[in-house]
């Protein structure tokens, strides 16, 4: 059964994160003190019979999959307030914010030993006829021991397996970036999808980027992933090695049948190539923020977790990211001084010294006013067409002086206050931002 705090013999210990279709917590079982992740489907997708399906299918996938680098299904449950996967717990950190918070871009060899274990796992997978269809950096978790482990098979299909409704030709599923040519235009998949997805995931690693532009819209990167090849490796670091370069290229070509047979080929054309071995050190180490034995041991520019009251019982997990910054079940990595004009620079706060956070919006009347009175004047003295754009961009910048502008405000409990100020359009992002702290803060 379940109660508010516990799930069967689980007792809740935190939330590790929220997605689309639900919430992960972090499961204590109270008999026998193991951790476990408890992923509970959304109440109003559960009671969706097509979408339950999917959860389910979800449950039969992984219960088929038994390989050290892939997470393991534990336990499948449906109650009548709702369904659950009990899911092995993996302490270490998702491998985008490794790549983009810890290390940068990951020095060629060791991304190389890391990307050899995901091969394996997907290998394994695609021998048992199932395709994940979703891999990225934030499905691959990396534990403190340097191994690494694939998540979320939660639109994974059986090749074999039958045209289930939620997976049929034409819908597509996955994140846009690290979607293959064939999966942009929805189209049948095959396990060469997930060896593309394999290829943008490299890529991220050795370079400390994504090929594709954060600020591009659906349909320009969907563009380029069908047309125009990747950048160059070297346009970032030129001691990448060419030869990782042409295996690379093969992998994510945009033809499936011009890539690898299948990602066991993938690897043994990595681990041979055929002159110049690949050198150990390499500038892609420049700027690495710092080596990190693991998450619970991260610098502080303030004093210790002691010092600070935080619980150092459990490991660190993040939890929510956006432009207003990031938190993780211990801190808040946010840009200090963020406003209109300014991005900030990256700060952090233990979460035991935030009191409470609040979310203000305000209208810059005095702004809106003046520009009114600059858009009017033009159009008084009307001597040129002109005048008449003028008058209109004056127009614009003061009506949007005359909405909603939001002001986080983060208030420690030594009563100092951190403010992040941005522009209407974000609003909802600055709403998201405070609404998973309010959510952090009240179990933490």
């Amino acid at each position: 059964m379940m109660t508010q705090n516990t799930i069967l013999s689980y007792r809740i210990e935190k939330i590790l994160g929220k997605g689309g279709m639900g919430t992960v917590y972090l499961g204590r079982h109270v008999q026998i003190n193991r951790l476990v992740a408890i992923k509970e489907l959304k109440p109003e997708l559960a009671r969706n019979p097509s979408i339950r399906h999917r959860f389910k299918n979800e449950a039969a996938l992984m219960a088929n999959l038994s390989h050290p680098n892939i997470v393991s299904l534990l336990d499948y449950v449906e109650l009548s307030q709702g369904v659950y996967l009990i899911m092995e717990f993996v302490e270490g950190t998702p491998l985008d914010r490794y790549i983009h918070h810890i290390s940068g871009p990951i020095p060629e060899l060791q991304a190389l030993e890391m990307f050899y274990q995901m091969l394996d796992a997907v290998h394994y997978a695609h021998q048992r006829n199932i395709i994940h269809r979703d891999i990225k950096p934030s499905n691959v978790m990396i534990t403190r021991e340097g191994k690494v482990k694939i998540l979320d098979f939660g639109i994974a299909k059986n090749i074999h397996g039958g045209s289930l409704e939620m997976t049929r030709t034409g819908i597509r599923l996955g994140t846009i970036y690290y979607m293959s040519p064939e999966q942009i235009r929805a189209q049948d998949l095959d396990a060469r999808s997930d060896q593309y997805s394999l290829g943008i995931t490299l890529f991220e690693m050795l370079t400390g980027r994504n090929p594709y532009p954060a600020d591009l819209s659906e349909y320009d990167i969907s563009n380029k992933i069908v047309h125009e090849p990747l950048p160059r490796l070297r346009d970032f670091y030129p001691n990448i090695s060419e030869y990782t370069q042409t295996v690379l290229d093969r992998a994510t070509a945009k033809v499936p049948q011009e890539r690898f047979a299948q990602v066991s080929d993938l690897k043994e054309a990595l681990l041979h190539p055929p002159s110049t071995p690949l050198k150990q050190s390499s500038p892609t180490i420049e700027w690495v923020i710092q080596e990190e034995a693991s998450v619970t041991d991260k610098v502080s520019p303030f004093n210790s977790a002691q010092e600070q009251g935080t619980d150092e019982s459990l490991p660190e997990y993040f939890v929510f990211e956006n432009m207003f910054g990031s938190i993780t079940s211990h801190k808040i990595l946010y840009p200090k001084g963020k406003d209109l004009f300014e991005p900030g620079t990256l700060d952090e706060l233990w979460l035991k010294q935030v009191k409470r956070v609040e979310l203000n919006t305000h209208r810059e009347i005095f702004t809106g006013i003046f520009f009114l009175a600059l858009a009017i004047l033009p159009l008084w003295l009307y001597t040129h067409w002109t005048t008449g754009i003028l008058a209109i961009f004056f127009l614009g910048f003061s009506l949007l002086s005359f909405t909603l502008f939001p002001t986080i405000t983060l208030i420690r409990h030594d009563l100092k206050k951190v403010k992040m100020k941005g522009w209407p359009w974000q609003l909802r992002k600055a709403s998201q931002f405070v609404d998973s702290l309010h959510e952090q803060l009240s179990v933490s």
